[in-house]
């Protein structure tokens, strides 16, 4: 379980606390946040524990401390008051706990350590190496080596190119107003042309060019298309359309790039990768502070919602026909 971690949530966590909530034998989530000082550790054991609350019944957790300072294993291990306290945080909210493992880290030979069991002891095996590595892979699947460079993977473009994007924006605005502005066909235009790229991004082999930007952030910025495009994050362009969220949250302009960011962050979301769904949201956020649906989103990925109940939406999104008249 250990070498399945950096899998589970995107990257290889350093002085983490990482709860792995099983049903049955099957990972249900992982849930994943930053050993905080000692004085803070009763407030994050709860927020961990929170989003259980609701779902006690026939979960267990394992329960894992990677990190955290020094100690003299196996004797001492590092951070047992964290432990104590999630523990105690668990067991309010009706989920046991089936183990509590601490490690230096998630790669190979790495020492491991229960904390109850003084002789219950061993090595990572190669994370890279694992039956849950090779699934990754099939499904394109990118394990990066700590959360700041996944974070970097959305870093907005060169402020020259989203200068240029900007103002064909602001022509794009213009000329909408000045000729369609409210015309009922011009949502159905922008569906169709979010629809093309979505499609053509599983074969694409070029940066879409600054025109192409412009024409996406202004189709998304229409919230009938945007919110008809979440619908994409299940069937058989979800792959594709995840990758033209991820370029358009690079490549578009403030406020623009909160609607792809927010796709993206959907999209991540129900594949369960909540670390890569929650580096979107910030993204988002900075774009537009104020977001709603952003914040919705948030709030349920904050809160522990399973990935499988915000699936529910992208799927009722993709048995909803689009507006014939807006």
């Amino acid at each position: 379980m250990i070498a399945a971690l950096p899998h589970l949530i995107g990257f290889h966590p350093t002085d983490s606390v990482v709860l792995v909530v099983l049903v049955g034998q099957a990972v249900e989530q992982t849930l994943r946040a930053d050993i905080p000082p000692p004085h803070d550790d009763r407030r994050v054991a709860r927020h961990l524990a929170a989003p259980l609350l609701q779902y006690p019944n026939r979960r267990r957790v394992v329960a894992f401390v990677v990190g955290g300072g020094s100690g003299d294993p196996p004797e001492r291990l590092p951070r047992e008051h964290l432990v104590a306290h999630v523990e105690a945080a668990l067991a309010y909210v009706g989920v046991p706990v089936a183990c509590a493992i601490w490690t230096p880290a998630t790669a190979c030979d790495a020492p491991w350590f229960n904390y109850h069991d003084l002789g219950d002891e061993g090595t990572v095996p190669d994370p890279s190496a694992t039956p849950l590595a090779a699934l990754a892979v099939s499904r394109g699947m990118i394990t990066y080596p700590d959360r700041e460079t996944l974070a970097n993977t959305l870093t907005p473009d060169p402020e020259p190119a989203l200068t240029r994007r900007s103002a064909a924006l602001d022509r794009l605005v213009a000329e909408a107003e000045a000729t369609s502005y409210d015309d009922p066909a011009t949502s159905l235009r922008h569906r169709a042309l979010v629809q093309a790229e979505v499609v053509r991004a599983g074969t694409r082999k070029r940066p879409l060019t600054d025109s192409e930007v412009a024409a996406l952030a202004f189709a998304l910025s229409d919230l009938l298309v945007r919110d008809a495009s979440l619908a994409y994050a299940v069937g058989e362009h979800a792959r594709s359309a995840e990758a033209l969220w991820a370029e358009l949250t690079r490549a578009t302009p403030l406020p623009e790039r909160a609607e792809p960011a927010t796709l993206l962050a959907f999209s991540a979301y129900i594949r369960g990768d909540g670390a890569y769904a929650a580096i979107a949201l910030d993204r988002a956020q900075e774009a537009q502070p104020g977001h709603r649906l952003a914040r919705l989103l948030r709030m349920a990925l904050d809160n522990g919602m399973p990935p499988g109940t915000v699936r529910q939406l992208a799927e009722r999104a993709a048995d909803l026909p689009f507006p014939e008249r807006i």
